[in-house]
């Protein structure tokens, strides 16, 4: 019977010199590309929502109730029509990074939210907003499950956007409306600022799928399929060649769950396993499992 022969695996385990990656909260580049694909979609719903409340105030409300709607509405529901277009061609056409089509998406729900705050106080006297939601509220929440970005630029926008509510009614005091105190003007748009904080929570879901996503992009040919277990020392999946279609489980090993408190103890950790990784696949019994590959991600992830 022929000698079953291994194939040497190929670790890709960094040089002790070399300087990995570090962890941040960039999403996959494919992730990003299909976010941005869902934020190019709601630019041309806001483009829409805006359009027809144009129609609404410029030609139906004068012609049906006899209502006067005020220039400055007018205005900016044609200023936030042509934003939102634009911003859609931007997103569609223009052949930049993901991420900075990102930037451009915060930019994009700060004008809006700058946008539905001056609607607010042009349509109605300011006292009267007391017990009713801004639609800040459903912007800063929509843009939270739509925005690619991490949790911490998610939660900075947010409460920016939760402010344009009390800057317009600062910009309403300059021009001599009454309005309420600085005290009772945040209580007056609390709940944006609730929503700020909550809107941060789909961005780290986001983030950690997108973790999730780097390690299976990153376990050589692997792609993992299902958690099968976890201790003290990492997590077993069972995975799959991409290719092959061949069944695998890969065994992923953090430093920082073996207690690693510096780079050089996870590094000397990493090389532990390499060479325990080489022993076991030295061995030609059928009695012991077989070892495809091995090596460590770019984050320092041992498989």
């Amino acid at each position: 019977m022929p000698e079953k022969k291994l194939i040497e695996p190929r670790a890709r385990t960094p040089a002790p010199g070399s300087r990995q990656m570090v962890v941040t909260g960039r999403l996959p580049e494919d992730l990003l590309s299909e976010q941005l694909q869902r934020f190019g979609v709601f630019t041309v719903v806001a483009a829409g929502l805006w359009a027809f409340g144009l129609f609404m105030d410029a030609l139906i409300l004068p012609r049906t109730v006899g209502a006067t709607v005020p220039a400055v509405t007018i205005a900016i529901e044609i200023a936030a029509t042509v934003i939102s277009v634009a911003t859609f061609l931007y997103v569609r056409f223009v052949r930049h990074d993901a991420q900075t089509k990102s930037n451009a998406g915060i930019g994009f729900m700060l004008v809006n939210a700058f946008a539905v705050a001056m609607l607010n106080v042009s349509q109605r006297p300011i006292i009267d907003l007391a017990g009713h939601l801004s639609w800040n509220t459903i912007v800063i929440l929509v843009f939270a499950m739509i925005m690619p970005t991490s949790p911490q630029r998610v939660l900075g926008a947010s409460l920016a956007a939760a402010s344009m509510d009390p800057l317009a009614v600062w910009i309403a005091h300059v021009r001599g409306v009454e309005v309420p105190s600085v005290v009772n003007t945040f209580v007056l748009f609390m709940p944006n600022y609730a929503c700020a904080v909550v809107a941060a929570w789909p961005a780290y879901v986001l983030q950690c799928i997108g973790r999730r996503l780097r390690e299976a992009q990153e376990m050589g040919s692997y792609q993992l399929v299902e958690l099968l277990g976890g201790g003290g020392m990492g997590e077993v999946w069972r995975a799959k060649h991409r290719l092959l279609a061949r069944p695998a489980a890969i065994k992923i090993v953090r430093p920082e769950l073996l207690g690693a408190s510096s780079e050089a103890e996870a590094k000397l950790m990493l090389r532990r396993f390499e060479r325990e990784a080489q022993a076991t696949a030295a061995l030609s019994s059928p009695h012991t499992i077989g070892i495809f590959d091995f090596g460590a991600t770019r984050e320092g992830t041992f498989y």
